[in-house]
């Protein structure tokens, strides 16, 4: 594997562990630094199905089938194990279940259940733009009509969100909260990242920059209006121009680092590549360490030592699980057969 395959692996890898920190209740600081990880997954994504499809066809229902079952049956799969697991617990301790009807079956379609499955529902809805997204990235060769589009559309949004939240009610309001303002965002990003390998380094260090101030006049003005400062976290759902800009700024310099890293050493490397390889898993039994401690040890208040406690427990959690997972696939999951094959698939 070469570097640039390397550098996007840690480039992925980055964007899951940024996500998990925040659900280790980080000091508000250090929550704000953070607070770009959705956005880098999205454009990390994109960065890889450029250099995947750039000499070769996608077909479309081919790459529905693999990437909707790589993302919905494995979740699935982690969502039965995890509610049978507290359900024998809660039995077994004669306590009520601690999770309601309503957030098991939310869950499963990655709505308002347990925390943490949105991420899923972005994933979901980019891969069904990806086919749009390489049309587009392949037909628009001028990049300055690319990106100018790009404005335009996101523009678009924002007059769109003014525009329709305070207007929208009930089933209306979930559609747009849940589906229309996950998708248009988040695909004009999505849609940046497909693009974003053939800036120079000096072009995309001029939109961080532009993207960093944008974000100080509106934090300051904020300030101004609210008398403390605002978080970006606070317009992230629906996402608008004061999330994005912070974010923007930052997902552009990690890109900046990791694509001018060279990663020499063999053993790093191979930590990289299992870590981002696995980094589905990982991230779906963190969500059960998450509320094992939660069950267990209770509510974290930011404190700065019990984060770190808390964001080491929770990643080696995740690891520990799916490194148990991944040896008990390749020693009692035969793959001789299809049924082997399919469930060795979802599993590792």
């Amino acid at each position: 594997m070469n570097d640039r395959n390397l550098n996007l692996d840690l480039l992925r890898l980055l964007g899951v562990l940024i996500i998990m920190v925040a659900h280790a209740s980080p000091p508000a600081w250090l929550s704000q630094l953070r607070n770009f990880g959705t956005p880098l997954l999205v454009v990390a994504s994109a960065l890889t199905y450029s250099l995947i499809y750039a000499a070769k066809e996608l077909h479309p229902l081919e790459f529905y089938k693999k990437r909707l079952a790589r993302l919905i049956l494995p979740a699935w799969i982690f969502l039965s194990a995890f509610f049978l697991a507290f359900l024998a617990v809660s039995r077994g301790l004669d306590k009520d279940f601690p999770f309601s009807i309503r957030q098991v079956v939310m869950s499963y379609g990655f709505l308002e259940g347990i925390k943490f499955l949105w991420i899923f529902k972005v994933y979901i809805l980019l891969a069904l733009v990806t086919p749009v997204a390489l049309a587009l990235n392949r037909r628009i060769s001028s990049d300055f009509t690319y990106f100018t589009v790009l404005i335009l559309a996101y523009l678009t949004y924002e007059v769109m969100v003014s525009l329709i939240s305070p207007a929208v009610h009930g089933g209306a309001a979930l559609l747009f909260d849940e589906v229309i303002f996950i998708v248009v965002p988040y695909a004009i990003l999505y849609l940046y990242g497909f693009r974003l390998s053939a800036l120079s380094r000096l072009q995309v260090l001029c939109l961080s920059f532009v993207s960093f101030a944008l974000f100080a006049c509106l934090a300051i003005s904020k300030q101004i209006e609210s008398g403390y400062f605002v978080p970006t976290q606070d317009y992230k759902y629906p996402p608008t121009v004061y999330y994005f800009s912070y974010a923007f700024c930052a997902l552009n310099l990690v890109y900046l680092a990791c694509r001018e890293l060279r990663i020499v050493r063999p053993r790093c490397a191979s930590i990289i590549r299992w870590l981002s390889s696995n980094s589905l898993w990982v991230y779906l039994w963190h969500i059960m360490g998450f509320y094992i401690w939660k069950f267990t040890i209770g509510y974290s208040d930011g404190d700065f030592l019990t984060f770190v406690i808390k964001a080491i427990y929770l990643l080696a959690f995740g690891v520990v699980v799916t490194l148990i997972q991944k040896n008990f696939v390749s020693r009692f999951i035969s793959q001789e057969s299809a049924w082997g094959r399919r469930m060795a698939f979802l599993l590792t």
